[in-house]
């Protein structure tokens, strides 16, 4: 009977904190977020929730909808609950949110009263993915993609993909590195999604449809934040550069011209270092190792060739260098963050900056002379 009694107790004071916890079907696992606002100053919130019988039984029976996506409107983004529970039968989950989708809009007016309200809500993450729309947000979330059929897990795959790229352990393009870049001069550049066709995609036909690249999203290039707020775009290249010579990515792909024909490498081992020559020059030096992937030179591969190759590299990728410098100054956007260095700050437009490029090609494929 003691013994009993003491096992009661002891289950009655491991659960003692759980009984305010939510029964499972009491939850609506929230997978993406869309935010948008209007010109009326009314937000529109896009809430997509995982529809658990769909994904357990995809491989028989009938197609079904992965998501459900719900819209609700508010003046406030701190009432959304209140009218999500107008629509919505259960509880919103946002633990294993995927990412956030945020419209263009909504970018250029700035996000600090979002980003305010992420952090003083326990429940809300600020630690995931977040892109920005082109297109309509409300197109965007309701698009059905095709292998990931879930959309929210879709773009962060799409995004840890494109880290993994560059070598880059975690893309710097979370709400919470918006957060963290407003006290600094070098802007946050955040990737763009994109929607691929005409017409809408939000019906579960689309996953029978062989042709993967209609109707589909893609990101390409970049929205510039600085302070919270989007000023501007910025293409791939232009991102791409940003990704390197601040030091985030160590690996990329190339392309230039040697004796009239294309060589494609890998660019990998990417090493940035900066030195001050002078107060007013800096100086970075980018060393790196090449990898042949296309060599459409119709010459034998010889040493002098490779150092041709190398060569080329070195002066083509200079001159992406010395076009970011330029863009950067044009926009009076310090995508170096030179500002943010002790003998720039508050004159990073008066630094005058020099590139070194120096690459060893030490990868060259199985053969040395091409075929004919």
């Amino acid at each position: 009977m003691i013994k009993k009694l003491t096992f009661i107790l002891l289950m009655l004071t491991l659960c003692s904190g759980c009984w305010d916890m939510k029964e499972i079907n009491q939850l609506a696992i929230v997978d993406m977020i869309a935010v948008d606002r209007d010109d009326n100053g009314m937000f529109h919130a896009y809430y997509q929730v995982l529809n658990p019988p769909s994904i357990e039984a995809r491989r028989s029976g009938p197609t079904k909808a992965a998501v459900y996506t719900f819209e609700v409107k508010s003046p406030s983004m701190g009432r959304m609950f209140e009218h999500t529970g107008a629509v919505m039968s259960r509880n919103l989950y946002t633990s294993h949110l995927q990412c956030y989708v945020i419209s263009e809009r909504t970018a250029k007016a700035g996000l600090l009263k979002m980003i305010n309200y992420l952090e003083n809500y326990k429940e809300r993450r600020t630690n995931v993915y977040a892109v920005v729309s082109e297109d309509p947000v409300s197109q965007i979330i309701n698009t059905f993609t095709l292998i990931d059929r879930v959309p929210g897990r879709n773009i962060r795959l799409l995004m840890d993909w494109h880290a993994r790229r560059f070598g880059i352990n975690k893309l710097p393009t979370r709400i919470k590195d918006i957060v963290e870049g407003v006290p600094f001069s070098r802007p946050t550049i955040i990737p763009m999604v994109q929607y691929i066709g005409e017409g809408s995609a939000s019906v579960s036909d689309r996953l029978e449809d062989i042709n993967a690249t209609k109707q589909n999203l893609k990101l390409t290039g970049g929205a510039v934040f600085i302070q919270a707020k989007m000023v501007g775009k910025v293409n791939d290249e232009i991102k791409n550069g940003y990704y390197v010579l601040n030091g985030y990515a160590t690996r990329k792909q190339e392309s230039f011209k040697v004796n009239g024909e294309t060589v494609d490498v890998g660019v990998n081992d990417i090493k940035i270092k900066r030195t001050w020559e002078t107060k007013d020059t800096l100086r970075i030096r980018m060393d790196s190792k090449l990898g042949i992937i296309n060599n459409e030179q119709s010459r034998k591969l010889t040493v002098q060739n490779i150092g041709e190759m190398e060569q080329a590299f070195n002066s083509t990728y200079k001159e992406k260098c010395d076009e970011l410098v330029k863009f950067s100054l044009e926009k009076n956007w310090d995508l170096l963050g030179i500002g943010d260095m002790k003998q720039g700050r508050n004159r990073w437009k008066d630094i005058k900056v020099k590139f070194e490029i120096h690459s060893t090609l030490n990868h060259i494929g199985n053969t040395i002379t091409p075929y004919e």
